[in-house]
């Protein structure tokens, strides 16, 4: 009973997280995934070189430019065989991939077991049903390796992953520009609570989406819209209070541009 206590309080905790697109560091034990949130966020995560030193989960905000503020959660290593004990601390820390809008999976290209590790991985996303959930490979830990012939190798094994070093900052640039283009080819459903006498904001959402309806009362406007998850962040700094939905790709409507 406390077990399962413990997981639908982690499912509350992470659900009230729904206004802010969230990403989760995911993938195979000490592959480098707190230090990675570390440098990504500029936070001070404990970090340390052993099995599960990561058991709760860790969110911090993560302000990527030319987007906005995601929040980004790191998440227990996964291992083959996990210990009976461990099991509802793993479950709960992995609500946080579960209902993450994108996985990154962190492997570490040092290892000589690497690909055995991202494999394994893999099958553990398989086995809690979130294999098919848009995930970007992060091959950590380069400036470890030291023939550089390697990481062409994996690459070759994994065209679309991205080296870096959360050590020394290589390749984070690019990580996260790949995380700011996967999150805006989202569109969402959304609803925007602001003053009617918010023109920037009214007009902004005019030009770049499709106006559902508008509902007014008082002081205030209640626009319903479909609109491109990139402007989420820019409409939050323009004032506008936020509610919304993802909309499945076979639905989705492109919108115009922002100048």
């Amino acid at each position: 009973r406390e077990l399962a206590g413990s997981e639908r309080r982690k499912k509350r905790e992470v659900s009230a997280r729904h206004d802010c697109f969230t990403v989760s560091l995911v993938g195979y034990t000490n592959t480098g995934k707190s230090t990675l949130l570390n440098a990504l966020t500029g936070s001070d995560v404990f970090v340390h070189d052993m099995l599960f030193a990561t058991l709760d989960t860790r969110t911090r905000r993560w302000v990527i430019p030319g987007w906005g503020t995601v929040l980004l959660s790191d998440t227990v290593g996964f291992i083959r065989d996990l210990p009976h004990h461990l099991v509802a601390s793993f479950r709960a820390t992995l609500e946080e991939a579960r209902q993450a809008d994108l996985l990154l999976h962190v492997a570490d290209a040092s290892h000589k077991q690497v690909l055995e590790q991202i494999r394994a991985a893999y099958r553990v996303l398989e086995e809690i049903g979130i294999e098919q959930k848009d995930t970007i490979l992060v091959l950590n830990k380069i400036d470890l390796v030291s023939d550089r012939s390697r990481i062409e190798t994996l690459l070759n094994v994994h065209p679309t992953a991205i080296p870096v070093s959360a050590h020394t900052g290589e390749g984070l640039d690019r990580l996260t520009a790949a995380v700011r283009e996967a999150l805006s080819r989202r569109m969402i459903e959304l609803e925007v609570l602001t003053t009617i006498d918010n023109g920037r904001l009214l007009a902004f959402l005019a030009a770049n989406s499709e106006v559902l309806s508008r509902e007014f009362h008082d002081s205030m406007v209640r626009v319903h819209c479909r609109i491109a998850a990139q402007h989420l962040g820019f409409i939050r700094h323009l004032g506008g209070k936020t509610n919304w939905q993802e909309i499945p790709e076979d639905e989705a409507i492109p919108t115009g541009a922002v100048e």
